[in-house]
């Protein structure tokens, strides 16, 4: 891990998704109630334990406790599970569908 401070000069480059699929891997395996949600509306700050969520036989809408916008939808497919955040949409293909 690289620590970055104030004035540091930072390179980047540019791969294929390959670069990030084991620490994407890594973050999905923890406990998912304990995941830190930060609402891009009012900001507030909670874990997903504590959000609003909207249940039925399609999926699930996790709302912001203190605003109720739209966090992140799931959603049950005969493909997989689809987990839709603002614009961007992955699907885990095989997930309990």
């Amino acid at each position: 891990m690289v620590k970055v401070k104030p004035g540091d000069t930072v390179e980047s480059v540019i791969v294929d998704g390959n670069a990030v699929a084991g620490l994407l891997s890594d973050a999905l395996q923890s406990d998912a109630t304990l995941l830190q949600l930060t609402c891009g509306t009012c900001g507030d700050q909670s874990v997903l334990a504590e959000a609003l969520v909207e249940l039925d036989e399609a999926g699930a809408i996790v709302r912001c406790r203190s605003c109720t916008h739209t966090m992140l939808t799931l959603l049950r497919r005969p493909e997989g599970v689809t987990l839709r955040i603002g614009t961007f949409e992955m699907v885990f293909p095989g997930a309990a569908g």
